[in-house]
């Protein structure tokens, strides 16, 4: 009963779900000779493809049809994609385990219960994504050379109740029937679908973006293209990207604040308003974009347009783009360097040696050293550290683990955003163009707060030097000059060594001459020798006015002279 039981299940499981059997078209546009078939052999040692021959190898599970690097791969019948994967290198090698060796790939359900599977595509190149309903030739990617392959190549690949089976009828083969024309040995199959010709294909995919005029392509983030006057079909068309870039459509005007390019098709009646429209980019996103309706443009990479309910032309629109190269960013007084420090700044490096993108060079720099620290083995202790993480980096490059870490009490707050800038921050771009883990929209962002000064010892708000005379307001009775010249900045003395610098008081007056006819005042005196910085006699001026200290002295000592020195008694007339 159990053999019995065993052999029913065996047998619901190759019948598959109910529906009527699938047949495939050839899942390229070229046909060249099939190098490696389906090994029919059992297990057993050495091979045997359909035809009793020896076209494959032991173990193989599928056909390999060689094509150059890039060809288009093409859904061998209607479908619904159930898996995908990308993000492998595009020549994997023999053994590599990419992918569970197939790659990237693509895993169609068709309706019949049976799959198919697209194995060693180009990365980046996958035009379809979960979920997403596909018709009998249809683009799906791009062929390349991921995973464990020697060589560029396309292996397709045919399950029942997920059993491998060889499509191809033959004398050797464990299933077959499975084309609408399967050629002769050893050709690629016929191109033909089954049924009724399916609608021509919309859904465009180039590098990081994606067209679609059917719906969003899924797994992408997509914009709708829309414009609301034109009545053929243009409500159900989508840019789509593998990450969230922040682009923004208008058909009323460019949006303020972004980067906009005019989309146009010059032969849509004026009715249809396309003279308006745009596709806007936020300004920090490092591409540069251009819009043809004269086919690609030369030297940029570009992704198709397509709309097939309309007649005006929309078949040679293209979104074409270069990404930008320079990665060094400045904002406030912060810069960033994928390729060394910069000049004249602070600049500490941030790396991740488990990282093999070119993260040897990268530097954050400031105007001055404000003791910013980097580590890549978790947070430093006594600072205040800011995780740098980036989701979509595999778990082997380990930026788990990466902080950026500043003094504690620093006047500058930090935040991380790999999803763009946050608003009401001052943010820098951190941009490594050589890693392909979606490093274009990752941001430092901050926020200032301005360190308050020490409140301690009072700072004299009146410049000090040598020559600097106190406030004095008015001239009073003062006994001598020191009374009123700062000579807080004079060398110590001895006090009692201190002299007057005027003759005492009780010198007699009579000794003075009885006009009191002095030579020059001392004081003046020395104001008019040569390098005084004014005129000397017969000499040039040393300078434009004379030293405002040594004039208000001079005024000061005739000042009191004649405070000192009583008025002569009158003289008796003869």
């Amino acid at each position: 009963m159990l053999r019995l039981a065993a052999v029913m299940a065996m047998a619901m499981a190759m019948a598959g779900t109910a529906g009527a059997q699938v047949r495939f078209r050839r899942p390229l546009g070229p046909a060249p000779v099939i190098s490696y078939g389906y090994d029919n052999n059992g297990g057993a040692s050495g091979c045997r493809d359909y035809n009793c021959g020896s076209r494959c190898y032991d173990g193989h599970t599928g056909t390999d049809i060689p094509v150059p690097l890039g060809t288009t791969v093409l859904a061998g019948a209607a479908g619904t994609v159930v898996a995908t994967n990308d993000g492998c290198a595009n020549y994997g090698g023999l053994g590599n385990t990419c992918g569970g060796r197939c790659g990237n790939y693509v895993q169609l359900q068709h309706s019949d219960g049976t799959r198919t599977i697209y194995c060693h595509m180009q990365q980046g190149s996958l035009m379809v994504g979960r979920g997403q309903s596909v018709g009998c030739g249809q683009a799906i990617g791009r062929s390349a050379s991921s995973g464990s392959s020697t060589g560029p190549h396309l292996h397709f690949g045919w399950q029942r109740g997920g059993v491998s089976l060889d499509p191809f009828t033959g004398g050797c083969s464990n299933g077959g029937g499975r084309w609408v024309n399967q050629g002769s040995y050893p050709n690629s199959p016929g191109d033909s679908c089954e049924g009724p010709p399916p609608p021509p294909p919309c859904t465009r995919r180039e590098g990081p973006f994606g067209w679609n005029c059917s719906g969003p392509i899924a797994g992408m983030t997509c914009t709708l293209i829309n414009e609301p006057a034109d009545p053929h079909t243009w409500g159900d068309n989508y840019l789509c990207s593998d990450l969230d870039r922040g682009l923004r459509w208008s058909y009323s005007g460019p949006i303020p604040g972004m980067r906009c390019i005019a989309v146009n098709e010059s032969s849509e009646p004026a009715a249809h308003t396309w003279g308006d429209n745009y596709l806007c980019a936020p300004s920090w996103l490092p591409y540069t974009f251009r819009f043809s309706s004269a086919g690609p443009v030369a030297g940029m990479s570009c992704v198709q347009w397509t709309e097939p309910g309309d007649p005006h032309t929309w078949g040679d629109n293209y979104l074409c783009w270069t990404r930008d190269p320079s990665c060094v960013r400045r904002a406030g007084p912060f810069a960033w360097s994928c390729s060394g420090p910069q000049p004249g700044m602070t600049c500490t490096q941030v790396g991740e040696s488990s990282d093999p993108h070119t993260w040897s060079d990268n530097y954050l720099c400031a105007e001055r050293d404000m003791g910013l620290r980097w580590s890549s083995a978790g947070a430093i202790a006594g600072m205040t550290c800011t995780a740098i993480t980036e989701g979509s980096e595999p778990a082997a490059h380990t930026w788990g683990d990466n902080f950026l870490c500043a003094p504690t009490g620093s006047e500058y707050s930090f935040r991380w955003s790999s999803a763009g800038p946050i608003a009401g921050y001052d943010c820098l771009a951190w941009y490594e163009p050589g890693d392909p883990h979606t490093w274009e929209d990752n941001f430092l962002c901050w926020r200032h707060t301005p360190v308050a000064q020490d409140a301690g010892a009072p700072i004299d708000a009146g410049a000090r030097d040598a020559g600097t005379i106190r406030d004095i307001g008015t001239i009073r009775d003062i006994g001598t000059i020191r009374d009123i010249v700062d000579v807080s900045l004079e060398p110590p003395r001895d006090a009692a060594l201190d002299a007057p610098l005027v003759e005492d008081a009780s010198s007699p007056v009579d000794d003075l001459p009885e006009d009191d006819v002095q030579l020059e005042d001392p004081l003046i005196e020395l104001e008019e020798q040569p390098g005084c910085g004014c005129r000397a006699p017969g000499g040039e001026s040393r300078d434009a006015s004379r030293s405002p200290v040594a004039l208000l002295l001079a005024a000061l000592g005739l000042v009191l002279r004649s405070r000192r020195r009583p008025s002569p008694p009158a003289r008796p007339r003869r």
